[in-house]
């Protein structure tokens, strides 16, 4: 019987893995085989293990398990397209027992056995929780997404309101806090068993493409053999030291290896087929239409050439002929013809598939992707490169994360057909090689949650009047439960405080009076040094007392006047300073100091602070100088070396004559006053400073006397006592802390909880606390704009449109990607109302959300609009294209998201409002837009891919 370890050969195993392990063409490992039996034994279980290691073994035994008990299984994966995939490999299994829910496409819902993307679960455990009584087990797949901020909160609230009779069995990429994740399930939901696998099935070899060379780095035994800590990032260095001209970077980037000599390398030293990862759509588009360009032989021999355009000609058969000669088919087709293709989400879903098909077949030798391809699709290379170690991530351009690194990493080495598997890193200006290495065998990230609430789900939760199951949604999300972890750290640190209180030897080390004699020891020397402090402090007012006798009683000049002045200032003029009295402007000094002056002793002097200054006169003549004084560059001790006694005597004699005020009297009297004001003050500081000294006499003596002052040991007790202290003031501080983080965690929750209660008491959809008649509609509209829809619904804005207007105003809320495009299509004017309309509808909504600390919607995307309406009017794809900068995959995803709106505003109300006129139009619209490649794209996933 195949399907064993070696090891457990002689081990007896329950019936149901030796039946299910006849699918299989290898031996479980043992991670896989103690998964299976904890499933066995009714626990619920989360394997953490690598990409490509075989978790998905888990999940399906899983399937076989609860379908052979006669019960239901549910097998939820993060995207539609993995749901497709899904599907189509348990029906090839199962055959009708398999059923497919992905919100646009309904199959045999029914089944005991159903795919469905995590959406669709949580939706259904929301509004129809009843349909989950007859399911024993749910798969989560690709668990480690609660981080996605787009997909987190889904996975959290379909494990919190998931039924606990249920056994879960979650699959998660290798996480550096599983533990974590794995308690928290365990205490939201029911006790799950964590199992945790390092080793990868195909182990990795790490390359670094480096002059025209692979360059081996780490071997698959995980040794570093090699070291290129000076290459790469020669461009950011020069930028760094400012050295960059055109020329070097010029240079630098010309070095950057080209990707056709990167496949030719891995062709030569077969290592191909191969996924060349990059983060940019049209980049994958260039780099793959550049190799197709450099005639590189991927194609070799005529029967892989047939086989090629044998799975060509079968996908494109059921294109109709317009769709057959859009750009995009012309492309991928003449690329796959050549073994090369791409695949990012903008591609047509007929087109992934045939890169997919073509792929796993082996007949296509390299793909360029984006990391969306990393999300679970399968397909395993025998090599992957890492074309860009950077990715734009909405906000900055940063280096990719050790997680994101490994999950690309992981599509490395198909099991059962490659001994190793090849992660190569190219050369690149930009990033160093440091930083390669650092990101390659980098400490994976924590899961850190990305729960966020949303409108619909507190309507289908709240229970009046203040909303407890809502309330209890958020205490128990993984969020909540990550900041209850920081109380629990807060907790185990006062504890290990405490303990370390316990082991702090107290009292006397000689044996006496315990600890007493060394406190008043210690307040001894306290006392000292706060006499100390107030002796300072007295001495300080005293001080303080005699620069108050240095005040001046006229108006100083600032110093940013002074240098005005002075800037404009002539020879002679007066002025008045603090040390010297009057003196008299001579010059400036280019350089050393402010001024130079002439003082009535005869000497020039240098003044070097504008604080010397006290007073300039205003609108005084000055007085006349010798030019031989003007230009002196230095000061001097006498300058009447320089010019006679008598013309000195002068420039005196003239200065006396001016109407100057006689300063030095106005200071001698204010002075007088002040110090008969401050008398009694200073009496009071000086008698007060007395005392103060004699007190310090006394405790000096005190502590001299005291017989801890000479002890040998006062030392180390009073070390004891210091530590004792600062570890009753760290507890304090941390229950301190503590309290903190509980108030404040529980004050978040309350005011998020009031936000959205204001939001929508503000619209009418709770009064006081009770679901008005509004309510049930946005209770059912699951998505981010869910209540502008509703809103827009409730004020009549669809009133009077033809179908395909309906259609047109849905899309331009499904058009989600941030990008900058041209648009050439028109509206009419009633849609441009309308538009209008809807403009001023958000702002009032995003201003109700912003006084209540919130941003929960997103608004209509302003760049997209009039390709919907055109497509329901009967537009081919291709002239849709023309008219819009979009791809046609990119064109397909909103057309279909559009759908997936609109329908579920059509069942609400078929519930709600059976009569209502816009149901009707909304089936129309419905109707009109299913066709052809959209159509196409919706049922891709219930029938085996093309060609296979």
């Amino acid at each position: 019987m195949t399907g064993f370890m070696d090891a457990t050969e002689a081990v007896s195993l329950p019936e149901s893995i030796e039946q299910f392990s006849v699918f299989y063409p290898f031996r479980f490992d043992p991670f896989q085989l103690e998964a299976m039996l904890a499933f066995l034994e009714g626990k619920s279980v989360m394997v953490a293990a690598p990409t490509g290691t075989g978790k998905t073994v888990v999940a399906e035994f899983g399937v076989y398990e609860t379908f052979r008990r006669g019960a239901r299984v549910m097998y939820t994966t993060p995207i539609k397209a993995l749901s497709n995939q899904k599907f189509r490999d348990l029906r090839a299994i199962y055959g009708d027992n398999v059923g497919l829910l992905t919100g646009d496409v309904t199959e045999n819902p029914h089944a005991p056995i159903v795919v469905m993307t995590t959406e669709v679960l949580r939706n259904m455990l929301l509004q129809t929780p009843w349909e989950l009584d007859s399911v024993q087990c749910v798969i989560f797949d690709e668990i480690h997404y609660l981080a996605d901020p787009e997909r987190g909160t889904t996975w959290e609230e379909s494990i919190i309101l998931c039924p606990e009779h249920i056994q879960l069995i979650c699959l998660s990429a290798t996480v550096s806090n599983a533990q974590e994740i794995a308690d928290w399930i365990s205490r939201t939901h029911r006790p799950i068993q964590l199992i945790v696998h390092t080793e990868r099935a195909v182990p990795l070899a790490l390359w670094y493409f480096y002059d025209r060379k692979l360059r081996l780095v780490i071997d698959h035994h995980g040794r570093q053999v090699a070291d290129y800590s000076n290459v790469g990032g020669e461009i950011r260095a020069l930028i760094g030291r400012g050295g960059l001209t055109a020329e070097r970077r010029r240079e630098a980037e010309e070095a950057e290896p080209p990707p056709w000599e990167i496949i030719q390398a891995l062709a030569a030293e077969d290592m191909l087929p191969a996924i060349y990862f990059l983060f940019n759509r049209r980049d994958c588009e260039d780099y793959a239409t550049r190799l197709a360009m450099m005639r590189v032989n991927l194609v070799r021999d005529r029967a892989t050439r047939q086989r090629i355009a044998h799975v060509i000609e079968s996908f494109l058969a059921s294109l109709r002929p317009e769709d057959r000669e859009l750009s995009q088919v012309q492309t991928i087709v003449q690329l796959a013809a050549k073994g090369i293709g791409f695949h990012h989400a903008g591609l047509l879903p007929i087109l992934k598939q045939l890169v997919e098909v073509l792929f796993s077949q082996g007949l296509m030798k390299v793909v360029f992707a984006t990391d969306t391809l990393a999300l679970g699709v399968n397909m395993p290379a025998r090599t992957v490169v890492i074309g860009r170690m950077t990715k734009w991530d909405g906000r900055r351009r940063r280096l990719l994360t050790p997680n994101e690194f490994q999950q690309m990493a992981g599509r490395a080495g198909r099991r059962g057909m490659d001994e190793r598997g090849n992660v190569v890193v190219p050369y690149s200006p930009w990033i160093s090689f440091k930083e390669v290495l650092a990101v390659a065998t980098g400490e994976l990230e924590p899961v850190r949650s990305a729960f966020t609430i949303r409108y619909n789900t507190v309507l289908n939760l709240w229970d009046p009047p203040r909303g407890d199951r809502v309330r209890q949604l958020f205490q128990e999300s993984l969020a909540q439960y990550q900041a209850a972890q920081r109380v629990r750290l807060l907790e185990e640190e006062i504890l290990q405080v405490g303990h370390e209180l316990e082991t702090v030897p107290r009292g006397c080390l000689l044996g006496l009076d315990g600890d007493e004699l060394l406190y008043d020891y210690r307040n001894i020397v306290a006392q000292l040094n706060h006499a100390k402090s107030q002796e300072r402090h007295l001495e300080h007012d005293l001080a303080q007392l005699e620069a108050d006798l240095d005040d001046r009683p006229w108006a100083v000049p600032s110093r940013p006047v002074l240098r005005r002045l002075i800037r404009e200032m002539a020879p002679g003029t007066p002025l008045h300073t603090r040390e010297r009295g009057w003196v008299l402007f001579l010059n400036r000094l280019p350089y050393g100091g402010i001024a130079l002056v002439l003082t009535r002793e005869g000497s020039a002097e240098l003044l070097t602070e504008y604080r010397q200054i006290d007073y300039v006169p205003h609108g005084i003549e000055p007085v006349p100088i010798p030019e031989a004084l003007t230009l002196l560059a230095q000061p001097v001790s006498d300058v009447r070396g320089i010019v006679s006694t008598e013309a000195f005597e002068e420039i005196w004699r003239a200065f006396a004559a001016r109407p100057l005020p006689d300063l030095d009297a106005m200071l001698l009297e204010h002075r007088r006053q002040v110090e008969a004001r401050l008398a009694p003050e200073r009496r009071r500081i000086e008698e007060r400073l007395q005392t103060i000294q004699q007190t310090l006499h006394e405790l000096t003596q005190q502590r001299f006397r005291h017989p801890c002052h000479a002890c040998q040991r006062r030392k180390e007790h009073q070390r004891n006592l210091q530590r004792i202290a600062r570890l009753e003031q760290e507890r304090a501080e941390l229950e301190a802390q503590l309290g903190r983080e509980i108030a404040a965690e529980e004050r978040r929750v309350r005011e998020l909880l009031r936000g959205i209660r204001n939001v929508l008491e503000h619209f009418g959809y709770l009064h006081r606390g009770y679901p008005t008649s509004k309510a049930d509609t946005l209770a059912d509209v699951f998505d981010t704009n869910g209540l502008i829809i509703c809103e827009m619904l409730d004020r009549d804005f669809f009133k009077g449109l033809e179908p395909a207007d309906v259609a047109e105003v849905f899309s331009w809320f499904a058009f989600d990607r941030e990008t900058r495009f041209a648009n050439h299509f028109t509206l009419p004017t009633k849609l441009v109302l309308l538009r209008r309309r809807l403009e001023s509808l958000e702002q009032e909504v995003f201003e109700v959300e912003r006084r209540n600390g919130l941003a929960l919607s997103t608004g209509h995307h302003e760049g997209f609009y009039g390709a919907m309406r055109a497509w329901c009017n009967g537009a081919t794809m291709a002239e849709i294209t023309e008219l819009i900068e979009l791809s046609e995959g990119d064109l397909v995803l909103t057309f279909n998201k559009s759908l997936d709106l609109m329908r579920q505003v059509r069942e609400m109300l078929e519930k709600l409002y059976p009569d209502h006129p816009l149901r009707w139009s909304i089936a129309t619209a419905e109707a009109l837009a299913r066709r052809d490649i959209i159509e196409q794209s919706l049922m891709i996933g219930l029938l085996p891919p093309i060609g296979t």
